[in-house]
């Protein structure tokens, strides 16, 4: 049953296994990326799998734990954490196990998974259609200035 009040508050280590990006190792599409070297809290998300940057720490959810709802949890709460646990520019590998974790029932995290996909995809579409407005303004510019 979809019941968005109901979660437990859990840590990181709960819920994913996590390692920083190693030269040379793919790793699987699904997972998520918090560069921790020279951060201002950027998450990433892997949508194929590949090679990772050393600056950063790969995030692979456990079973039961849906990977895009993961990323969403993290991209929510990464402010909060790095305001607290973040020292100059970088963040301590070790203190990703004190990263604050929501976790719904699984149905609950597919359907919030499911909306904030439909949304992103709305953005893409509105962003794309952005850039094609600008290309055809740059090009009626060029024919009128001839």
């Amino acid at each position: 049953m979809i019941d968005f009040t109901q979660y437990e508050s859990l840590k990181l280590p709960d819920v994913a296994e996590f390692e920083r990006g190693k030269p040379g190792k793919i790793y699987p599409a699904g997972s998520s990326t918090i560069q921790i070297s020279a951060t201002r809290g950027q998450i990433g998300f892997l949508k194929q799998s590949r090679e990772v940057e050393a600056k950063d720490v790969v995030i692979i959810p456990i079973a039961g734990v849906d990977h895009y709802y993961l990323n969403v949890v993290l991209q929510k709460n990464v402010a909060d954490f790095c305001r607290v646990f973040q020292s100059g520019l970088n963040i301590k590998f070790e203190e990703l196990n004190n990263f604050k974790i929501e976790l719904h029932n699984y149905e609950t995290q597919q359907a919030i998974a499911s909306a904030v996909r439909q949304l992103d995809f709305q953005a893409e579409l509105v962003e794309q259609q952005i850039s094609d407005m600008e290309l055809f303004k740059s090009y009626m510019l060029s024919k009128v200035m001839m």
